[in-house]
């Protein structure tokens, strides 16, 4: 029997891989995942469920990384008043401040209600500064805060915030743009998954830097499964054998493509997927439009850690979040008590 033709067994080749179907996606160590995205990108955005403990566990693993330091050095934060820039770098430097200046880091956001309350994030300000101790001042992270900045005292209308809370995704632009990319530089953004994502008519962090920066982010979504339980069954089967944490890629053109999102599966009870803006919707929340996924368990074990005490403990501080919340919101700050922060996380969902 004769030789195949090239172009003949270019096209039997073809056919096999269509009829074969999507290949499967690889599935690595999560932090060898996200630098081995480093040498592509400059950027990698990490998306955040808040709240999330295991995600919250992640980042100071990711950041005690050796590589980190020496591959990366940036890391931009959704939870920080660009206002505090100065204090930040004097806390992570080692320096000593006094607690209620450094909590103004945290404290004084444009975007959050009341405030920044999750320890995981609070705390990971302490996890870079304890790494920067070990590291000589040229080689240190550097933490950029990502939150326009604003001066509380001076904010007395809801205008004057709304006028700041229309800046918290392009300033973050700015931010990377002058500090990371203009400079050839490399970080890490860590922003909630709204800001990562991909939706319609929506210019958040994602949509500017793709307009602009094409190519240059690579993003990540945490895996949170399925607000309907035959749907978390039928998937998470299938995934059971991943190890925690996990990055797991690609999402598009792989098998997880189709497996991960099927009709009426949702991250959220209500997802039987009515229109096509839910769609939209349902498709990042389950990190679709991601380019990776973490997985950090099956969602039946995903937890939620424990709030900052300061927002029931300190009336002071308690009486100007409640401000805040009158101003932005016409409503009074509600609960935020001991009875519903315990200090044994409880389920997320």
């Amino acid at each position: 029997m004769g030789r195949i033709p090239l172009a003949a067994a270019t096209v039997l080749a073809a056919f096999f891989l269509a009829a074969a179907g999507p290949p499967p996606p690889k599935v690595v160590n999560a932090a060898d995942g996200i630098f081995a995205a480093f040498e592509t990108h400059p950027l990698v955005g990490l998306g955040e469920w808040h709240g999330l403990a295991q995600e919250y566990d992640f980042y100071p693993t990711l950041l005690r990384d050796p590589r980190f330091a020496r591959e990366v050095g940036n890391v931009v934060l959704e939870v920080g008043d660009a206002a505090q820039q100065g204090v930040i770098d004097r806390y992570v430097a080692g320096e000593d401040v006094p607690y209620t200046e450094l909590r103004k880091v945290w404290g004084d956001t444009v975007g959050w209600f009341p405030t920044v309350t999750a320890m995981g994030s609070i705390n990971l300000y302490a996890a870079i500064r304890e790494v920067n101790g070990t590291l000589p001042p040229e080689s240190r992270i550097k933490v950029w805060l990502g939150e326009p900045p604003i001066d509380w005292a001076t904010i007395k209308d809801k205008a004057a915030w709304e006028a700041l809370e229309k800046q918290r995704d392009s300033h973050p632009v700015e931010l990377v743009e002058r500090e990371i990319l203009a400079k050839s530089k490399k970080a890490l953004v860590i922003y909630g998954v709204g800001h990562l994502g991909i939706y319609q008519g929506y210019e958040n962090i994602r949509a500017l830097l793709d307009k602009d920066h094409p190519g240059a982010v690579f993003t990540v979504s945490p895996y949170v499964g399925y607000g309907q339980k035959d749907c978390a069954v039928r998937f998470e089967r299938h995934i059971r054998k991943w190890p925690v944490p996990s990055l797991v890629s690609p999402i598009r053109g792989s098998t997880l493509e189709k497996d991960i999102f099927r009709k009426g599966c949702n991250a959220f009870p209500q997802g039987n997927i009515p229109d096509a803006g839910f769609e939209m919707s349902g498709r990042n929340n389950l990190g679709l439009t991601s380019d990776a996924l973490l997985y950090l368990g099956p969602r039946a074990s995903l937890l939620k850690g424990p709030g900052d005490p300061d927002i029931y403990l300190d009336a002071e501080y308690r009486a100007e979040m409640d401000r805040r919340m009158v101003l932005r919101t016409g409503e009074h700050l509600k609960g935020s008590g001991p009875a519903g922060n315990p200090s044994v996380p409880k389920p997320f969902f």
